[in-house]
C-alpha cells in the first residue's frame, strides 16, 4: 500500500482557508474550512454542510476540555493529516485579517481604509550581533517607554514599588520558567506580599485585631501554571493538592488571592473605587469589621434604615450630633438613661411638653429657676413648696 499520510516519503500538505461554521455537534471544536485553492469559493459547487470538518490543534499547556470557537469568517491554516487526500483537516492557527467580508477569500476591501494603530517607540539598537536583544540598555536599564518589571518592598505592611529593568530580577544559571510555577517565593512580586501580612490588621470597635490570613502558597511543580506580564503582571492558577489557589497581581502589590477552602483575600496598594448602577446586596454569616484611619463619609439620598436584634452602643472620641431636616423621635420600651458630665441643654423654638404616667421627680445640688412670661416671685415660690411637700410626703409614707 502506498503511504499518503502526513510527511508520507517526504509530503507536507498545508492548507488556508476561512471557517464557515463552529457549530461542532462534538463539542470538541471542529470548524468547517473552505480551503483556498482546494474548495471552490462558490457554494453552488459545494455547500457548507459538504465541507469536512477540521480539528484543532491545541498547546501543549492545553490538555483537555479548554476549547475556543472560532467565529465563522476566521482565516485559519493547517495541514491535511491524510495527506495528498485532503479530508482530515488539522486547524494549526490563525491569520488576523478580518471578519466577514463579501470577496470571501479575499477579506482586504481595496477601497475602505486600514483601522488606525498606536505603534509603541522604537527602541534605537545596538552591537553587532543577532539572535540577541540587541536593544539599547536591554537588561542592565529600565529603557523609556518600555514595559518595566518592578521591585516590591515592604515596610510595615505598606508595599511600594520602584522600576528595575525591563527584564526584572533575574539570576544567571537559572532556568526563566517562573519562580512561583517552581514553588520559590524568594525574589518574586509574592515575598513583599507575605512579608506585608503581618502588620495588616483590621480594628475592631472593642479594640481587638483581625489579622491579615496568611497566604496558603504551597506550590509544586508542575501543578502551577503562572502567566506573567511584560511589566509583571501575574496570573496563577494553581492545583497543587492542598493548596490549591486563583490569585491575581498587579505589578505594583495589588493583588487577590482565592485560599484552598474558597476564602479570598483582597489587597489594595493605593485607592479602590466601586461604583454599581443597579442593586447590590451584601450579607455577612460571620463578624463585620470595618475600620477606617482617615475620615468616613456615609451619604443616602433617600430613607436610611438600621435595624438590630439585639443592642447597638454608638461610642465617639468627642463630640456627637443629630442634625433632623423636621422630626426626631425617640422610641423605648423600657427606661431611658441621659447622662452628662457637664451642663445639658433642651431648647426649643415653641412648645416643651413633659409628661409623666408616674411621679416626677426634679432635683438639683443648686437653685431651681423656674419661669414664664406670666409668672411672678409669688406663684413660683408656692410651686417649689408644693413639690417640697408633696416630696416629704413620699418620703414619709416610703
Amino acid at each position: 500500500m502506498q503511504p499518503v499520510g502526513v510527511g508520507q516519503i517526504g509530503n507536507f500538505y498545508w492548507w488556508e482557508g476561512v471557517v464557515e461554521d463552529n457549530l461542532d455537534p462534538t463539542g470538541a471544536g471542529r470548524c468547517r474550512v473552505r480551503v483556498i485553492a482546494y474548495n471552490s469559493p462558490l457554494k453552488t459547487d459545494i455547500e457548507t454542510v459538504d465541507l469536512p470538518w477540521a480539528y484543532p490543534m491545541m498547546p501543549l499547556n492545553n490538555p483537555h476540555g479548554k476549547i475556543v470557537a472560532l467565529k465563522p469568517g476566521t482565516r485559519v491554516f493547517g495541514f491535511y493529516r491524510d495527506g495528498a487526500v485532503g479530508q482530515d483537516l488539522v486547524m494549526v492557527g490563525t491569520i488576523n485579517i478580518g471578519y466577514g467580508h463579501s470577496l470571501g477569500f479575499d477579506d482586504e476591501d481595496p477601497n475602505g481604509a486600514l483601522d488606525n494603530i498606536n505603534i509603541a517607540e522604537p527602541v534605537p539598537r545596538i552591537g553587532e550581533l543577532g539572535f540577541i536583544d540587541d536593544r539599547a540598555g536591554a537588561g542592565t536599564d529600565p529603557i523609556e517607554n518600555q514595559p518595566q518589571k518592578t521591585k516590591l518592598t515592604n515596610d510595615g505592611g505598606k508595599i511600594t514599588s520602584e522600576n528595575i529593568t525591563d527584564y526584572g530580577q533575574y539570576y544567571t544559571n537559572e532556568m526563566n520558567t517562573s519562580r512561583l510555577a517552581r514553588g520559590v517565593v524568594a525574589g518574586t512580586i509574592a515575598e513583599a506580599q507575605i512579608l506585608s501580612q503581618a502588620d495588616t490588621k483590621i480594628k475592631k470597635a472593642d479594640g481587638s485585631e483581625i489579622q491579615e490570613p496568611a497566604s496558603p502558597f504551597a506550590a509544586k511543580y508542575p501543578y502551577n501554571a503562572v502567566e506573567e506580564s511584560d511589566s509583571g503582571h501575574i496570573r496563577e492558577i494553581d492545583d497543587t493538592p492542598g493548596a490549591e489557589r486563583i490569585k491575581e497581581s498587579h505589578r505594583t502589590g495589588t493583588f487577590y488571592e482565592i485560599h484552598p477552602d474558597g476564602s479570598r483575600v483582597t489587597k489594595v496598594v493605593k485607592d479602590d473605587f466601586s461604583v454599581t448602577i443597579g442593586d447590590k446586596g451584601v450579607k455577612v454569616d460571620g463578624i463585620c469589621a470595618i475600620h477606617v484611619v482617615g475620615q468616613a463619609d456615609f451619604y443616602c439620598e433617600s430613607d436610611v434604615n438600621v435595624k438590630t436584634d439585639k443592642s447597638a452602643t454608638i461610642t465617639t472620641g468627642t463630640s456627637a450630633t443629630v442634625t433632623a431636616g423636621t422630626d426626631v423621635v425617640a422610641t423605648a420600651g423600657n427606661d431611658v438613661s441621659v447622662t452628662s458630665g457637664r451642663d445639658v441643654l433642651v431648647t426649643s423654638a415653641t412648645n416643651v411638653g413633659v409628661l409623666s404616667g408616674g411621679n416626677l421627680a426634679i432635683q438639683a445640688a443648686g437653685e431651681i429657676s423656674l419661669a414664664d412670661s406670666s409668672a411672678t416671685a409669688a406663684n413660683v415660690d408656692e410651686m417649689i413648696r408644693d413639690y417640697i411637700n408633696d416630696k416629704k410626703r413620699i418620703d414619709r409614707n416610703a
